[in-house]
């Protein structure tokens, strides 16, 4: 057994100064060993960590009152187009009613014009009953006075006959 371990031992050897002698020759990249620089940079990204915590709500506060400005400005829009909306709805029922006004307004027009027409036709109605009154007068007269006129005539043509 001793002859066992010492086979293995001269194995274990062999094998470490190969190993060695491989990673000797091999060009090794420059290591760092520097825990206290690790250790610098890491205890400063930790004392950072505050700052960019208020940076971060700084941000938040920031993005929040625009967001609630972004808000108000909506009510306010909202606020507008409802009224709006309500003005609308005012001038369309004002609408309607001048347009009930306007077309009572054009019957009253309507109405106004033929009572004219009536009293127009009325007044030409008399105008040709009393032209009709005079002139039937007239021609009574007229005709009495032709009338008298060849009576006398007669009575004087029968006067020299007789």
């Amino acid at each position: 057994m001793i002859h066992k371990s010492k086979g293995m031992f001269i194995k274990l050897l062999g094998s470490a100064l190969l190993l060695v002698t491989v990673s000797a020759s091999l060009p090794a990249p420059a290591a760092e060993a520097n825990y206290f620089s690790d250790l610098y940079k890491g205890l400063q990204n930790f004392s950072e960590l505050p700052g960019e915590v208020n940076q971060l709500q700084e941000s938040y506060q920031q993005t929040m009152d625009e967001l609630q400005q972004t808000k108000d400005r909506l009510g306010e829009t909202q606020d507008q187009l409802g009224q709006t909306l309500q003005d609308i709805e005012d001038y369309r029922a004002q609408n309607v009613a001048l347009q009930e006004q306007n077309r009572q307004l054009g019957l009253v027009v309507e109405e106004l014009r033929n009572d004219r027409t009536e009293r127009e036709n009325y007044y030409n109605r008399i105008k040709i009953t009393l032209l009709t009154g005079v002139g039937l007068l007239l021609g009574y007269f007229i005709l009495v006075r032709l009338l008298r006129f060849g009576m006398r005539q007669r009575s004087r043509k029968g006067d020299r006959l007789h």
